[in-house]
């Protein structure tokens, strides 16, 4: 299928295509240019990593710890941050929430244009922070009285030939000699 994901992720994947489309790109626009560059180069990244660490699928990246790998490789190019990002993910899937300082000051040791982009990295990580963050189960709403449905005058036309319940007990009572299905 020519729209399928798969498809749209092996063209972008394939660096020659993309760096033509990179090269009309430059004589169109040189801001646009390097923005797809630098996201094209991230993506490119991302694949390597990916591979290198036999990532196929998201269940792969699951466990805390192959993720805090996933994250320093992609981050710092080496495993050094591991230990530091083990904690954070552990808080975040334990239920604790993200932390949002030491999240803060990894990407400011890290990312090199983090100074460049700092309030727009900011809303992105409260974002994250406040998706992540534990939520308050709603109160259940429980009615106190809730008629039945023959008794409210709405349906009551609806109900007026059906026997109710008690009704059928009723009648059963008066009649124990009935012969029931053995089924029932």
């Amino acid at each position: 299928d020519e729209e399928s994901p798969e498809r749209l992720l092996k063209v972008v994947h394939d660096k020659r295509t993309m760096e033509k489309l990179l090269q009309v790109m430059e004589l169109i626009n040189a801001d646009l240019h390097k923005i797809v560059r630098y996201v094209l180069t991230q993506i490119w990244r991302a694949k390597e990593i990916f591979d290198q660490e036999g990532i196929e699928g998201p269940g792969h990246a699951i466990p805390g710890h192959k993720l805090a790998r996933l994250i320093s490789l992609f981050m710092c190019g080496d495993l050094s941050q591991v230990a530091v990002l083990v904690p954070i993910i552990r808080r975040v899937t334990s239920g604790g929430g993200l932390d949002v300082v030491k999240v803060k000051e990894l990407l400011r040791q890290h990312a090199e244009a983090y100074d460049e982009w700092a309030p727009e990295i900011d809303r992105i990580i409260r974002w994250a922070a406040i998706m992540l963050d534990p939520m308050v189960p709603p109160q259940m709403v429980v009615e106190h009285e809730v008629p039945p449905l023959s008794e409210v005058r709405r349906h009551a036309a609806r109900f007026r030939d059906i026997p109710s319940a008690r009704e059928l007990y009723d009648r059963i009572q008066d009649k124990p000699q009935l012969p029931l299905e053995v089924s029932f």
